[in-house]
C-alpha cells in the first residue's frame, strides 16, 4: 500500500555520513534526515481540528455572552463566569490529557477530545439556566484541553526542527484562526449588529469542525513513532518510519530501529513524568514557560472577550461582527511571519520580543480608543491590528518552545503543564475584565494590567537560558531517577 502514497521532492538533509541504526538518542536525527512531507501535513490538518473547534467555540461564547445575559438577566460576575468555566475545564483537560498522551499514545486523547466537544456543545444549546450552562461549558473546555497537549506533542515528534515552528503555528494558531473566522462568519450571518444573536443555534453550529475532525482523525491519524519507540514498540515504529521515508522520497535514509536499554517496556507513570519536569534541571524552565503561556492566554482570550464589547461601544467604520472577522484575519500575518523569521533569527529571540510588541500595540489601542479624530482612529486601528498580528506570532513561538524544552519521554506532560498553567490566564481574563470595568468605570484598566504583565514576561524570558532537550538521558540531574526506573522495569 505504501507504493500508492504521494511523494514530495526530498526535503531532508542529504549531506553527511549514513546514519547508524536508530536508538531513542538519535531518533531525532532520523526525523531530520527523512524531512518534511505528506505524513506531517496530514497530521497537521487532523490535529488542527481540535484547535479550530477551540477557536470557533471561544469566539462564539465571548460574542453571545450579552445575548445570554439579557435572556437570563445575569449579573456581571455571571457573565464573566460563563467564559471562565470553559478555561477551568481546559485546565482540567490539560492536566489529564498530558499524562494520558505520554501513557496511552497521542492519538487517544485527540479522539476523545473531538467526541467530547461535539457531545457537550450540542447539549449546551438545551441549557435553561446559568448553572446548567456553566456545568456543560466546563465539560466543553475539558474536551478541548484533553486533546491539545497531544496535538502539539505529536507534531513536535514527527517534524524536522527547521519545520517545527511552522507546523506548530499551523496546528495551534492558523487552525484556531480558521475556527474564529468560521464563527465570525456565523455571527455575521446570524446578526451583523450582534444585538439579537440566536446563541443556541450558534452553539450547535460551533460543533461542526469537531464532527469533521473526529471522522477524519479516526480514519487517517497515525500514532507518534516517538511514543512507539519510547515505549518499546520498535516494529510498529519502524513500519511507520518506513512509510514516512517512501512518502517523503527519502528511501536512502537508514532507520533500522533498535531497542535501547533506556527504552521502557512499560510506560512511565504520571507521577514520574511530573517529578521529571519539576526537577532542578527543568524547574525554572517549566515555571518560566508556564508564566509565558499564562500571559499569552490572558492577552489573547482577554482581548477576545473584551473586543466584542469594546467595539459594540466604539465608533468604527464597520460593524462589530465585521471587526471580529477582520481581527481574526489579522492574526494570520503573525502566524506566517513567525516561522519565516525563525529561518533567520532564533525562535527564542522571537519569543522574547513578542510580549514587548503586544505591550506597545496595546498602548496604541488604549490611547486611540479614548480619543476622537483621525489620529486617534489610526492609533485604534493600528493598535488593534498590532495586537492580533503579534499575538498570532506569540502563539506560534510560545507553544513551539514549550514543547521543545522537554525531553521526548515527558514532552506531553511538560507541554500540558505549560498549556494548563497558561489556561489560568484564560480563566481569570473575563473575570478580571469585568471587575476592572466596575473598578475603573471602563475597560482601560484591563489593558494597563496586561501591558505591565507583558513587560515582566519579556524581562523573565531575556534572563532565562532556554535550550531544547530531546533525550531525557542528557539531563544529568535526572539520571538517578532514570536508573531507578530501569531497575523497577527490569
Amino acid at each position: 500500500c505504501n507504493s500508492s502514497m504521494v511523494q514530495l521532492p526530498y526535503l531532508g538533509r542529504s549531506d553527511g555520513p549514513k546514519l547508524d541504526p536508530v536508538s531513542p538518542r538519535n531518533f531525532t536525527n532520523v526525523i531530520e534526515a527523512i524531512g518534511f512531507g505528506v505524513p506531517q501535513i496530514i497530521a497537521m490538518v487532523l490535529c488542527g481540528f481540535v484547535w479550530a473547534a477551540d477557536g470557533a467555540e471561544l469566539l462564539l461564547l465571548g460574542s453571545v455572552t450579552r445575548s445570554v445575559a439579557d435572556e437570563w438577566a445575569l449579573e456581571a460576575w455571571q457573565r464573566g463566569a460563563i467564559v471562565s468555566v470553559v478555561f477551568i475545564g481546559i485546565l482540567l483537560g490539560n492536566t489529564v490529557g498530558g499524562p494520558l498522551g505520554d501513557s496511552t499514545g497521542r492519538k487517544t486523547p485527540i479522539l476523545l477530545s473531538c467526541i467530547g466537544i461535539v457531545l457537550f456543545s450540542v447539549i449546551s444549546a438545551s441549557c435553561i439556566g446559568f448553572w446548567s450552562l456553566a456545568l456543560v461549558r466546563t465539560m466543553v473546555g475539558a474536551s478541548f484541553g484533553l486533546g491539545q497537549p497531544s496535538t502539539l506533542t505529536m507534531i513536535r515528534d514527527i517534524t524536522p526542527s527547521r519545520w517545527q515552528i511552522f507546523a506548530v503555528s499551523a496546528v495551534s494558531c492558523f487552525a484556531f484562526c480558521c475556527g474564529e473566522i468560521y464563527s465570525a462568519a456565523l455571527i455575521w450571518y446570524n446578526d451583523p449588529s450582534m444585538k439579537e444573536l440566536d446563541w443556541r443555534w450558534l452553539c450547535i453550529m460551533g460543533a461542526v469542525p469537531s464532527i469533521v475532525g473526529l471522522v477524519l482523525s479516526y480514519s487517517f491519524l497515525k500514532e507518534s513513532p516517538a511514543y512507539l519507540l519510547e515505549n518499546g514498540y520498535t516494529e510498529e515504529a519502524k513500519e511507520l518510519i518506513e512509510s514516512y521515508k517512501i512518502s517523503n522520497g527519502a528511501e536512502h535514509v537508514c532507520c533500522d530501529l533498535i531497542t535501547s536499554s533506556t527504552v521502557a517496556r512499560t510506560p512511565r507513570s504520571a507521577r514520574q513524568n511530573v517529578e521529571a519536569i519539576s526537577s532542578p534541571a527543568l524547574r525554572w524552565t517549566t515555571l518560566a514557560m508556564i508564566y509565558t503561556c499564562f500571559m499569552l492566554n490572558l492577552c489573547f482570550y482577554g482581548t477576545l472577550y473584551a473586543f466584542p464589547q469594546v467595539f459594540a461601544d466604539t465608533s468604527t467604520p464597520y460593524s462589530p461582527a465585521m471587526a471580529l472577522l477582520v481581527g481574526a484575519v489579522f492574526e494570520m500575518p503573525g502566524q506566517i511571519a513567525a516561522p519565516l523569521c525563525a529561518t533567520v533569527v532564533d525562535n527564542k529571540t522571537i519569543l522574547r520580543m513578542c510580549p514587548l510588541g503586544i505591550a506597545i500595540a496595546s498602548l496604541m489601542f488604549l490611547v486611540g480608543a479614548n480619543g476622537e479624530g483621525m489620529l486617534y482612529g489610526t492609533l485604534l486601528q493600528v493598535g488593534y491590528a498590532g495586537i492580533k498580528i503579534t499575538v498570532g506570532g506569540f502563539f506560534a513561538v510560545a507553544y513551539s518552545c514549550a514543547s521543545g524544552v522537554f525531553p521526548t519521554a515527558v514532552r506531553s506532560t511538560g507541554t500540558a503543564a505549560c498549556v494548563a498553567g497558561g489556561r489560568i490566564g484564560g480563566i481569570l481574563s473575563p473575570l478580571i475584565f469585568e471587575q476592572l470595568v466596575i473598578a475603573f468605570n471602563g475597560w482601560g484598566g484591563f489593558f494597563i494590567l496586561m501591558i505591565g504583565g507583558l513587560l515582566l514576561n519579556s524581562i523573565i524570558l531575556m534572563a532565562l537560558n532556554l535550550e531544547d532537550v530531546d533525550d531525557i538521558n542528557n539531563l544529568e540531574e535526572l539520571k538517578p531517577m532514570i536508573s531507578s526506573e530501569e531497575k523497577a522495569v527490569a
